[in-house]
């Protein structure tokens, strides 16, 4: 059974999500242990206003039955984090900003293997 990183963007103009790109690990708990490391790494400063932003990217972890889950304590991705994480998948949404619901079954971007913050 795989475990996906999930890097979502939470599009708070147009009130929706969108998954952006997936990487693949082998358990739940190097999964939750990933995410929970890039959020340990944003700093209060560093971390996206939610009610002031339009858009927050954060990282979410889907299990094998597509049930989805957040590391506690899980902070708002710096834009720069997320292009460092992803860049091709934001810019392609940053470009288009599409209606999250004319989306909602597109499959995220798989990328390589995950080496975030390592």
């Amino acid at each position: 059974m795989s475990y996906h990183i999930v890097l979502t963007v939470a599009d708070h103009e147009k009130n929706g999500f969108i998954y952006l790109a997936r990487w693949t690990l082998e358990s739940r708990a190097a999964a939750m242990e990933a995410a929970r490391h890039v959020s340990e790494a944003i700093s209060a400063e560093e971390e996206p206003d939610s009610r002031e932003s339009a858009y927050n990217f954060v990282l979410d972890v889907e299990g094998p039955s597509g049930d989805w889950e957040q590391p506690e304590n899980t902070r708002y991705l710096p834009m720069q984090l997320a292009m460092r994480l992803a860049g091709d998948p934001v810019r392609r949404w940053l470009a288009e900003r599409p209606e999250p619901d004319d989306v909602l079954n597109r499959i995220p971007a798989t990328m390589g293997q995950w080496t975030a913050l390592s």
